[in-house]
Formats: structure tokens, sequence, C-alpha cells
């Protein structure tokens, strides 16, 4: 399993071409997309599929999909075993955590050989430890059970305004802060970040640079 963690940012601005470059050398010929929309407002899924698909076929891709809501869960489980590439949207990580609970898709998650990419609330979830922090959409911020794929959290569309909470739970867990733009890529328990990371541990920061 290789997974992508995207801070946020919007792709028709080249906001995020330099990730999607990068992912475009972590693809091969043949590579199919599954889009698992749970995260995102119904309202705003046409929306995200349409940006979703520019961005891929930009680098090549053509085979991109929509996971449907109203499939089985056996049927959605299906659609997962036979997409080489899972991409989950942004929104709500607590509701997206809640439908693939629902949906019986954790395990088949969990056991996908692949490459799994989110951006924003989907990035969150890959983490053991979910980390939502206080915004204009929260009050406080709360830690939720997230799919458990690595041991470190990630915090998404960093800016800085959240520091001391940041430093407070660095205690007892890496946190990766990414920016709007930026993303890490981990494989076989390797980080690699695209554009500067700030990285929170025990009660300390420190940035993370490309090589």
């Amino acid at each position: 399993m290789r997974l992508c963690f995207i801070g946020g940012g919007n792709p028709l601005n080249k906001e995020l071409d330099d990730v999607m470059y990068y992912l475009s050398n972590s693809i091969e010929i043949g590579n199919n997309i599954l889009i698992i929309p749970f995260a995102t407002e119904n309202s705003k899924v046409d929306k995200w599929f349409t940006s979703l698909k520019k961005s891929f076929k930009d680098i090549g891709m053509e085979h991109i999909k929509l996971l449907d809501y109203q499939l089985t869960n056996q049927e959605m489980q299906k659609e997962i075993k036979l997409h080489s590439i899972l991409y989950f949207t942004g929104g709500r990580p607590e509701k997206l955590m809640r439908i693939l609970a629902e949906k019986e898709l954790i395990q088949e998650i969990k056991e996908f050989s692949g490459l799994i990419v989110g951006v924003s609330a989907g990035a969150l979830v890959f983490s053991e430890d979910c980390i939502i922090t206080k915004d204009q959409y929260y009050l406080e911020t709360q830690v939720i059970e997230g799919l458990g794929l690595v041991d470190f959290s990630v915090e998404v569309h960093y800016n800085g305004n959240n520091d001391k909470e940041l430093l407070s739970l660095s205690a007892t867990r890496d946190i990766y802060a990414i920016p709007n733009g930026s993303a890490i890529f981990w494989e076989d328990n390797v980080v690699k970040p695209i554009h500067n990371v700030t990285l929170f541990r025990k009660r300390k920061k420190q940035i993370v640079t490309e090589d």
C-alpha cells in the first residue's frame, strides 16, 4: 500500500500541479481510479468529480469512476477490488468514517494493495487518530478513530493558527501539518514531503523539506 495525503488546494488554479506531477510518476499505464466521495456534501459531489476528471486527464489518466452510494455493500467492495487507485475527497471526516463503517468497507480498504490518495478530510481518516482541529465548522478540536493505515496523524489546510493545540496533541503522536498545495507520500514507513510540511513531535515543531 502507498498513501498520498494532500493538505488541500484548488487543482483548477494550478495550486496542486506539483502534487499531481508526483502522482503521475507513481501511476502506471492501465491504472484505474475509484473516487470515494462520502465525506463530501451530496450537492458538491458532481463539482468534485468534474474537477478530478480534468486533473487526472491532464496527467494521462482516463479511467476514473465515482463510487455510487446506491450500490450494495458487496457491490462497493467489488468496485474497490477492481481498481488500482482509491481517491477520497474532502468534506467531513466523521461522515466519511460513519459511511465506510455502515457500508462495511473499512477492512477492504485496509487490505487494499494499491495507491490510496486523500485530500483534506479524505487524508485525515488515514491515521489511527483522526484529529479534527477547531475551525468555522467545528467549535472544538476532537479526535476520532480513523482507518489506522498509519500511526501518525495529519493536520490539513495548515496555516499556523492551531499550533498551540497541535503542540499539545503531539505529546502522544506525531502530526504532519500540510498546507494547501502540499502533500506527503508514505510507503514502507518512509514519508516524503512535497513542498514544506511541518512536523509536530513531542511538543516541538520542525519543518520537513523535500530532498
